[in-house]
């Protein structure tokens, strides 16, 4: 995928390339945080946190996982719980956060390939145990994690590409 400046979610960054015509479905429930996901947002096991699923389509086909996962803590009982309805529905961390005076100043982005999990690699319409590249990204407000994510992308279909300002 291709991510820019700005916008927090891979696939409407690739949106704003016309050559690319994307669709994507979502799905989101709350949950308890595993110990992974607690460690990535600094709470404890167990706390409740909205875990939001996409599936994204580049031309019809699969191309792109995202599971991504917010503290109740911090979005609970707000117009903004949701990420995908709401007056904000799909508009982006940075800017769902902001709604709620919450001001995403920082992101981490750890890049990794792995083999694909048989149900990543069904949806995304490859083979088990074919290589995935996977974005483990948490964006961070005075320190403290709001959201974190895994992006997983086909290997052998996809590369990962970043046009960073230089300040």
């Amino acid at each position: 995928y291709q991510a820019g400046p700005g916008d927090s979610t891979p696939f409407r960054q690739e949106q704003a390339d016309e050559r690319v015509k994307g669709t994507w479905e979502s799905s989101s429930e709350q949950e308890e945080a595993s110990p992974a996901v607690a460690q990535r947002l600094e709470i404890e096991p167990g706390e409740r946190v909205m875990r939001t699923r996409y599936l994204f389509r580049a031309d019809g086909e699969p191309s792109m996982l995202s599971t991504s996962w917010e503290p109740l803590a911090v979005t609970g009982r707000t117009p903004v719980m949701l990420p995908e309805e709401g007056p904000l529905a799909g508009r982006g961390v940075v800017e769902r956060m902001a709604a709620i005076d919450v001001v995403v100043d920082n992101v981490l982005e750890e890049i990794g390939a792995r083999p694909g999990l048989a149900e990543e690699t069904q949806a995304l319409g490859g083979v088990p145990g074919h290589p995935v590249m996977v974005v483990a990204r948490t964006f961070y407000a005075s320190g403290r994690p709001v959201e974190t994510a895994d992006v997983v992308v086909p290997a052998d279909r996809f590369r990962i590409a970043y046009h960073l300002p230089v300040r």
